[in-house]
């Protein structure tokens, strides 16, 4: 039962990154391969949260989705990581984007500045 609690507070999580992602892609405002990158980071995320508790029960016999020893603990904590990880990757995300804005103001501020010292 733990296990399934697990799960089901990490989905929304990993669900809103994807969504993210798309959206992100959908307005041209990152690349194919950062797209693709993003992708492959929030499904290896999901596949490791839904498919390492059944294979360690797997590893040592015990039946595949016993949360006997998943403390309420551990579940807050694989939680946290996640959304810290969403957390950082959609600040880093921010910081880009800003960067990008800024080099571009400053590319049109260096152009309209030649031009009016070409006029004098």
């Amino acid at each position: 039962m733990r296990y399934i609690i697990l799960v089901l507070l990490v989905a929304p999580i990993v669900l809103l990154a994807f969504i993210n992602i798309v959206t992100q892609y959908k307005l041209g405002k990152i690349s194919r391969s950062r797209f693709r990158h993003q992708m492959v980071l929030w499904l290896t995320i999901i596949i490791v949260v839904i498919g390492s508790f059944p294979i360690y029960n797997y590893s040592v016999g015990k039946p595949l989705l016993d949360s006997s020893e998943l403390s309420l603990f551990d579940i807050a904590q694989t939680v946290a990581i996640v959304y810290l990880v969403y957390i950082i990757n959609n600040h880093r995300r921010k910081i880009e984007q800003n960067e990008h804005t800024i080099r571009d103001l400053h590319q049109e501020i260096s152009i309209r500045l030649s031009k009016k010292d070409g006029k004098s």
